[in-house]
């Protein structure tokens, strides 16, 4: 799964333009105060404990009438993307092979979303915008409320700002930007082709 850096490059690259609504939706998947990224909560708000993901997905998408909800897709779409990305273009071991590994990929994680962050022009202003936005068009989910994604944005911010970090070597900015291209690419295909 992409770090916060990540999903906003790609979120970026969908919709330059797009509104809070869209850029807090692509985040909301995340907003989880337990820390763990294997939680429950995680499992639900990201549609892992579904019989069949892709159809899920595709019946989201489907009803996906507004920017926040249309970032939220796009939020799982990027991590169904990579976890294809990832073990096609790196020898790394996935996370999935135990806690050794689980451990590094989040170290390499933190140092992919640190480097994106604070070379990216645009981010310590949208991250300032979304922890003033108004959450209108915020949608409630089960595993998703309010509160847990107000708290989020900041603290995920201040974490981030203060882990000024070198690039991830294993997962490279020249491989993060042929990422966000990628799926940026494949998500503006596919999900206007869901609605013809």
């Amino acid at each position: 799964m992409p770090v916060h850096m990540i999903h906003l490059l790609v979120a970026k690259k969908v919709n330059p333009n797009a509104s809070l609504a869209f850029y807090i939706g692509n985040l909301a998947p995340d907003a989880n105060r337990d820390g763990d990224t294997r939680s429950d909560k995680k499992i639900k708000s990201h549609f892992y404990d579904a019989p069949d993901r892709d159809d899920v997905l595709r019946k989201f998408a489907l009803n996906a009438n507004n920017d926040y909800l249309k970032g939220y897709l796009l939020h799982l779409f990027a991590d169904i993307q990579f976890h294809v990305f990832w073990k096609k273009n790196t020898t790394f071991p996935p996370y999935q092979f135990g806690e050794e590994s689980w451990t590094k990929f989040m170290e390499e994680n933190k140092k992919i979303d640190s480097y994106a962050y604070h070379n990216t022009e645009w981010a310590y202003s949208l991250y300032k915008e979304m922890e003033i936005w108004d959450y209108d068009g915020f949608i409630e989910t089960l595993s998703i409320s309010k509160d847990d994604v107000k708290w989020m944005i900041p603290y995920r911010h201040e974490r981030i700002i203060a882990n000024k970090l070198d690039s991830s070597t294993v997962f490279s900015p020249a491989l993060v930007e042929k990422f966000v291209d990628e799926t940026a690419e494949e998500f503006n295909k596919w999900f206007p082709n869901l609605k013809s």
